[in-house]
């Protein structure tokens, strides 16, 4: 255990410091009760032995003052005193001390209340540790409840919302300024970034932003708000929420629904917002897979920041070089016509092959795929070999 002693006697303080010691704990010290704030803001304490009686802030006033101050863990308080009336020790215990212990002190009286203290700590301990491993199991549990229903609503969103989910991981383990703690969190807000979809018009999710009449488009724009306030009630997703609110705002400012620029726009959103943005260039097909680069230098420093445009390139690159050499272009499977090759294997979200590489398609094989679509089971974008392209 850590232990902080609080003791202005220099005897007393070397004779309990070196019995703690050698019973085991690591025993840090304090003369008074300021000295003794200052060490617990900075040290992981985990019982506190203190006088009562000591100049500047005495030792009462310490567990007030503790109690009062938000610990991140419980700390466990003995306090030790020559006032032994009954009035005193209530007075001591009202204060927020665990334990009272009398003048002259009993080592083997210390001795045990200071193994109750180990004992209280430990259980305090197990008990954060088993609920926070309930609230991660809620968490996922509730994460995976919200991506089952953006599947369920639409199936090329849903698709979409898991890439984007895979990419933003993928560029928070990338970028020097993401701490490991929040992985978990730019993953799970990638997946759900477009919750707010949910009960807008069909027409509204497969258009473009050139396709969207203007009323259209103020209905769009409502998904950020929409997804922040499906989430927002839910204690432990109000962080992630925020990071759904603000995955459309742009480097220059003229993102929505809030008009945040620069450094103003969480870093996390930022990842999120560039993940979205390279999915969709690569499957929505409105463009080949060789002009993807120009077309993320031509929004750097504007919708992105230059850091997370190259960061994008950077993870990608390899993709982007294999396809344009294969020459292939990704097609929806709307657009799909006899005659063409596939350029990759197709599987099933399941991992189970529907079809091979270089299949010649034919009009079954379209309609095979095309079922296997509107039940959610593939991608709604396949590559196919340039060449194989009629027109």
């Amino acid at each position: 255990m850590n232990i902080l002693l609080v003791e202005d006697d220099s005897t007393t303080c070397q004779l309990l410091e070196n019995l703690l010691t050698k019973w085991g704990h690591v025993v840090h010290t304090a003369v008074n009760g300021k000295e003794a704030l200052d060490k617990i803001n900075n040290l992981s304490i985990e019982i506190v032995v203190s006088d009562w009686l000591m100049p500047e802030l005495d030792g009462v006033e310490l567990c007030t003052r503790i109690r009062h101050h938000k610990q991140h863990r419980y700390i466990y308080l003995i306090l030790i005193s020559s006032l032994d009336t009954r009035k005193d020790i209530v007075i001591g215990l009202e204060a927020g001390a665990d334990d009272y212990i009398t003048k002259p002190i009993n080592l083997e009286e210390l001795k045990a209340r200071v193994r109750i203290g180990e004992r209280i700590v430990s259980l305090e301990t197990e008990l954060i540790r088993e609920y926070k491993k309930n609230i991660r199991h809620n968490f996922y549990d509730t994460i995976r409840v919200f991506i089952h229903l953006i599947q369920a609503y639409d199936g090329n969103l849903g698709g979409h919302c898991r890439r984007v989910g895979a990419h933003a991981l993928s560029l928070a383990k990338s970028h020097p300024d993401v701490n490991e703690d929040d992985y978990a969190s730019i993953e799970m807000a990638g997946m759900l970034h477009d919750i707010g979809m949910i009960g807008l018009p069909n027409d509204i999710l497969v258009k473009d932003r050139t396709e969207r009449t203007g009323k259209q488009h103020e209905q769009y724009k409502s998904h950020c708000v929409r997804g922040e306030a499906i989430l927002g009630d839910i204690d432990f997703l109000q962080p992630i929420s925020q990071l759904i609110r603000m995955h459309h705002e742009q480097y220059n400012g003229k993102g929505f629904p809030d008009g945040l620029s620069g450094t103003d726009i969480p870093l996390a959103a930022q990842i999120i917002s560039a993940a979205s943005i390279y999915d969709n260039l690569v499957y929505r097909g409105k463009i080949e897979m060789t002009h993807i680069p120009d077309e993320l230098h031509r929004i750097r420093g504007y919708h992105l920041s230059p850091e997370l445009v190259d960061m994008v390139l950077k993870l990608n690159i390899d993709n982007i070089k294999a396809q344009t050499k294969r020459s292939v272009r990704t097609i929806p499977l709307d657009q799909l016509h006899e005659g063409m090759v596939l350029a990759e294997t197709i599987k099933k979200k399941s991992g189970a092959t529907v079809l091979l590489r270089d299949t010649v398609l034919t009009s079954h094989e379209i309609g095979k795929l095309k079922e296997y679509e509107h039940l959610s089971a593939i991608e709604p974008i396949v590559f196919i070999h340039k060449d194989s392209i009629k027109g």
